[in-house]
């Protein structure tokens, strides 16, 4: 099938994922085959796709909660017939809420809710965001920058679950699930063999691997290159991905995958090979970089998470929070370090007016790691807050991830908010 217009932009690189955003936001289908649509609203939004079988309809993925409705909408301009078969690809809730509007559609027309399919740890996964409501709330909203945020719970859970692989007969179809671990432990990817179309999870999001993100439970980036070589050998004609557009061609389904595998296979192999020589996180993170050709490419731009964040992740995954630095292992309070580093330096708006300097010089991480003491040194001074701030928002202009840019904007806010007091 030949892709639009759009996407060969998108592919070269001229046209940015925004813009697909916009052109999806009225609830767009892309038709993968006679049978099987992939709905998008919003990049922010997972993918989902419906199968028409002889028994009813497979979905892989439902939507996130402000999109369900528009995504379920969507199908029925499609297929009006019962949902047979709803398969997660993992926990997150961009891809779990809808089947509330999907639950209640049934009800209403008195059919039988479709059955939920996923790896055994989306339950464990859904535990957790209970049983961590109030912390995983907080972070979301930091991650996304909205302050206020509460993290929707209460999504109902698996009907049947699987460990490493899962075949499904429905309808006169065949669909086979792998799991793999990635930027979640729960993960699924889907692969219709007759077909040769593979919806891939998140597993492929159109940006750089989501495998180091600051407040979230460890990532696998390692098994996640394990996975999408796993993907390359079944050689798909059609991929779909977690996040953003359906990629067409075997040759580009290929190129995709191979390229996210090799990027993550020189982070870890790099990650290794420093800590197998006894070197620090802080040596690791300055010495291991993400070639240039791999980030220039439209599919792997560091938008959304942050490299740098992903060895962090990897070294975490094989050496503990331990970062080598004797001053961490058992380290004195912050507020005192601060303290007493503003007194050598002759007051905490030494050390401010230090961090102005730096910033703007360019020197952003240095700048703001003066700023940071100054402002801990001296929690009520107006003037250093303001200093805070404004070397925080220096850095932030320099980010080029939404993670990073976000996280640093609590901090930012909390110095503009104690500048005022």
């Amino acid at each position: 099938m030949k892709q639009d217009p759009l996407f060969e932009r998108l592919w070269d690189g001229s046209a940015a994922m925004e813009e697909w955003t916009a052109a999806v936001s009225h609830g767009a289908i892309t038709q993968v085959d006679d049978n099987i649509i992939t709905v998008h609203t919003t990049y922010f939004c997972g993918s989902v796709t419906a199968i028409r079988t002889a028994e009813g309809l497979v979905l892989i993925d439902t939507a996130k909660p402000d999109t369900a409705k528009q995504t379920l909408d969507v199908i029925r301009s499609w297929d009006d017939g019962p949902i047979h078969t709803v398969i997660f690809t993992h926990g997150h809730i961009d891809h779990t809420s809808g089947i509330k509007v999907i639950d209640e559609e049934a009800d209403a027309r008195g059919w039988p809710r479709p059955r939920i399919v996923a790896h055994r740890n989306v339950a464990r996964r859904m535990q957790r965001y209970e049983d961590t409501h109030g912390f995983n709330s907080l972070v979301q909203g930091q991650q996304f920058d909205k302050p206020g945020y509460v993290y929707p719970i209460g999504q109902r859970r698996p009907d049947e679950v699987y460990d490493d692989r899962l075949s499904l007969a429905i309808g006169g179809e065949r669909i086979e699930l792998f799991h793999g671990r990635g930027e979640t432990d729960d993960a699924t990817f889907v692969w219709l063999p007759e077909r040769r179309v593979l919806a891939s999870g998140d597993f492929v999001i159109w940006v750089f691997p989501n495998a180091g993100n600051p407040r979230k439970v460890q990532r696998y980036a390692a098994e996640w290159a394990s996975a999408l070589r796993r993907m390359e050998q079944l050689e798909p004609d059609i991929l779909i991905p977690g996040h953003g557009p359906v990629v067409f061609g075997a040759e580009r389904a290929r190129q995709m995958l191979q390229d996210g595998a090799e990027a993550l296979e020189h982070l870890v192999r790099e990650t290794l090979a420093l800590l197998n020589r006894g070197a620090t996180l802080d040596e690791i993170l300055h010495g291991v970089k993400v070639p240039a050709e791999y980030l220039t490419k439209p599919y792997l731009l560091a938008k959304y998470d942050d490299p740098e964040f992903l060895v962090r992740g990897i070294y975490h995954f094989y050496a503990g929070w331990f970062d080598g630095s004797a001053a961490h292992l058992k380290p004195a309070p912050a507020a005192e370090l601060a303290a007493e580093l503003a007194g050598l330096a002759g007051g905490a708006d030494k050390l401010a007016a230090r961090a102005q300097v730096l910033a703007g010089q360019g020197q952003t991480r240095l700048a703001v790691e003066l700023a940071e003491l100054a402002g801990a040194a001296a929690p009520d001074n107006g003037r250093i807050q303001a200093i805070r701030a404004e070397v925080l928002r220096t850095l932030i202009g320099t980010e080029s991830s939404l993670m990073g840019k976000a996280f640093l904007a609590v901090y930012e806010r909390d110095a503009a908010q104690r500048s005022k007091a």
